[in-house]
């Protein structure tokens, strides 16, 4: 490894800029919710591999440790906050539970690690990493990096098999979805370059590494322009794969419609605020998959918006008919969990707060 900047890692540095910028780029665009803030946090992600790449190559952590920080942390987060931006863009109305926090112990262990590593004294960092850099392979970090690669690496394969595995074939999104594929697999093998150049200091085998990740970086932002749709078009066809492993052929449908409306409008089940989609589809004998399908093709509407329909509907009625009655009793009768997801929902519906609406109606009265 060289000791100071040299001009042929300087492409390893415009990859993680370039990252930078992307992850910037999705971080203000609000309009997609959580999955653009997901995107954000993989192609940070990205920005600190990169650029922690670069660092290495040009031999500058054993005089500067700070310039490694949160890399490990960055390994640990790209998988997980990768797949749950799939997630997050499959099934936007599903709220982030706290059942998924453990997919981020492991981040979250390796920031406390790295964290707790930059508090000690210089010189004793600067001796920790310079034993590390003169003999890799004997040194922990490397089965530190190993672990945080082979946790990421677990999600992308899970994500390849499962969702994307439904549409390998579909014409509407081969193209692109071939060229997904073969990108991760370059990344994959980009970073396996990384770890070997750096345990057995090949210094050519490390640069190609960082070079190639800034490459594909590259790629990644072009394609994303050269296919602006292809995220949407991937989601309409795996709904539509799902849907036909879950067909509603045999069911009778008209009995789940009256069942569903004695449900909302006899017994009023939005009011309560733990229903969810598997608890519904219990009442009308149907699985979550046939009565997500349901819910879609016959109402054309999901689980999330059928039910807050009702909630709002009800919260309208409560609020012109009691005036004097206060809004929070009101957003916890009709199902809603927080005052705040009653006024975001409500809004969404109506275009007002609860209160804005409750003052037109009574202005209108006067």
């Amino acid at each position: 490894m060289v000791g100071s900047i040299e001009a042929w890692t300087l492409p390893i540095f415009f990859g993680a800029g370039l990252a930078f910028l992307m992850a910037t780029a999705q971080w203000v665009r609000r309009e997609q919710g959580k999955a653009n803030l997901l995107f954000s946090l993989v192609f940070l992600c990205c920005f600190v591999i990169i650029l922690g790449a670069g660092f290495v190559a040009n031999n500058l952590p054993p005089r500067y440790p700070l310039t490694i920080y949160l890399f490990l942390t960055a390994i640990c987060l790209v998988g997980p906050s990768y797949y749950f931006y799939f997630n997050a863009l499959l099934h936007p109305e599903k709220p982030f539970e706290t059942r998924s926090l453990p997919h981020f112990l492991p981040a979250i262990l390796a920031f406390l690690l790295e964290s707790g590593f930059q508090l000690m004294p210089l010189a004793f960092k600067q001796q920790w990493l310079g034993e590390m850099f003169t003999s890799p392979p004997q040194h922990v970090l490397i089965l530190l990096v190993i672990a945080a690669a082979l946790h990421s690496f677990s999600y992308l394969v899970y994500l390849l098999r499962m969702d994307l595995g439904l549409v390998w074939n579909v014409r509407e999104v081969k193209e692109e979805l071939h060229l997904l594929v073969i990108v991760d697999v370059l990344a994959i093998l980009s970073v396996v370059a990384l770890f070997l150049g750096f345990t057995f200091q090949w210094p050519g085998v490390f640069i190609a590494g960082g070079n190639s990740l800034a490459l594909l970086t590259v790629g990644v932002f072009l394609g994303y322009n050269r296919y602006p749709r292809f995220l949407e078009t991937l989601k309409t066809e795996i709904e539509k794969k799902r849907y036909d492993r879950s067909s509603l052929t045999g069911v009778d449908t008209e009995r789940v419609h009256r069942r569903l409306l004695e449900l909302v409008e006899s017994e009023k089940v939005y009011r309560d605020s733990e229903l969810n989609l598997k608890g519904l589809a219990d009442r009308v004998s149907l699985t979550p998959h046939q009565l997500s399908q349901y819910l879609n093709e016959r109402m054309g509407s999901d689980f999330r918006a059928f039910i807050n329909a009702y909630r709002v509907a009800e919260a309208k009625d409560l609020l012109t008919r009691d005036p004097d009655r206060n809004i929070l009793s009101i957003c916890y009768d009709v199902g809603f969990g927080s005052k705040s997801a009653f006024n975001s929902v409500f809004k969404k519906e109506t275009g007002q707060t609860p209160r804005e609406f409750r003052d037109a109606v009574l202005n209108g009265r006067e």
